[in-house]
């Protein structure tokens, strides 16, 4: 390793601490403008009173007229016009003390203006000190290597994840949609009965919108199978019959929903079916996101253990 290279990595470790206190610096700031700024108003608004108290025994007023007739008119005058000038003296120094908390507010924004870009740089450093321990070899290689390989898998297994994920979100709206459907087709079975059998004897649209919705909730949920397969969270999603006995497999919804939308009692026998599904689809979504946030905190320590091997 070369000492351009720790000095390089020592600088940049010595910028983000400054920009860590920096920013609490900023916050402190900030608190401090806000609560002057009050201060400052409150000041303000005194010395606009004690300048009023001096217009009025200045001017043509009762309050000068009654002062007079007791002969003290000059004695108060000079009282209040001191109280007048103390009360603008306190509103000056708030103003300066303003001014000086903004200016070093300003200072310190100007100066984290010019480390935004610290991590990229701490990471670009890192990156080419490893690349360095790479080529020198060093007692650190071994080890490095090994978070490497634990860095590629957690990463890998993270990508999993997420496509489980992102195939759990479309399968619930999927079953979300078979449901709606259903409703819908509930619904309309009521009206045709009130009807006679007139909607079902045309063949009714929605009718249609029960097949699609089950065929492709029927599709989502197979995708799903496979990625939970792939992060070894297979498990049964419903009414779903093995192929083998380790291997699961759902059936399609076009098959066991189709067919049960003539008749009530079988309406809600689907419903009570695809809200077992559903049930089960956000027992996976939980997992997989117990599982991601586990993963990425392997990860993160992963990482702060490289970080900790080539800044050293």
């Amino acid at each position: 390793m070369t000492v351009d290279a720790e000095i390089r990595l020592a600088a940049i470790a010595g910028l983000i601490r400054e920009a860590e206190l920096l920013r609490v610096r900023r916050a402190e700031l900030d608190q401090r403008l806000a609560e002057q700024a009050a201060a400052l108003s409150e000041l303000r608004w005194r010395w606009a009173g004690e300048v009023r108290d001096v217009e009025r025994l200045e001017g043509l007023s009762l309050s000068r007229v009654l002062v007079a007739l007791r002969g003290a008119h000059a004695e108060q005058l000079s009282r209040e016009q001191a109280e007048a000038g103390a009360a603008r003296y306190r509103v000056a120094e708030g103003e300066s003390r303003l001014a000086a908390i903004g200016a070093e507010r300003a200072a310190v924004e100007a100066r984290l203006s010019g480390l935004t870009n610290l991590p990229a740089r701490f990471a670009a450093a890192v990156d080419a000190k490893e690349r360095q321990l790479r080529r020198e070899g060093g007692p650190e290689l071994g080890r490095l290597l090994t978070l490497a390989e634990r860095r590629g898998r957690v990463e890998a297994e993270l990508r999993e994840l997420a496509e489980a994920g992102a195939a759990a979100e479309a399968a619930a709206q999927a079953l979300g949609e078979v449901r709606r459907q259903l409703d819908l087709a509930a619904d309309r079975k009521s009206a045709d009965n009130w009807l006679g059998g007139a909607l079902l004897a045309g063949k009714p649209n929605w009718l249609d919108g029960v097949a699609w919705a089950a065929a492709h909730a029927d599709r989502c949920v197979a995708v799903l199978h496979t990625e939970l397969g792939d992060v070894g969270l297979a498990r049964p999603l419903g009414d779903t019959p093995t192929r083998a006995p380790v291997a699961v497999r759902p059936t399609g919804f076009l098959e066991t929903v189709f067919s049960e939308v003539f008749v009530k009692d079988q309406l809600n026998r689907a419903r009570s079916n695809v809200d077992r599904s559903a049930h089960l689809v956000a027992g996976v979504r939980q997992d997989v996101a117990r599982r991601t946030s586990a993963a990425r905190a392997y990860r993160d320590a992963v990482l702060r253990e490289r970080q900790d091997l080539l800044a050293s």
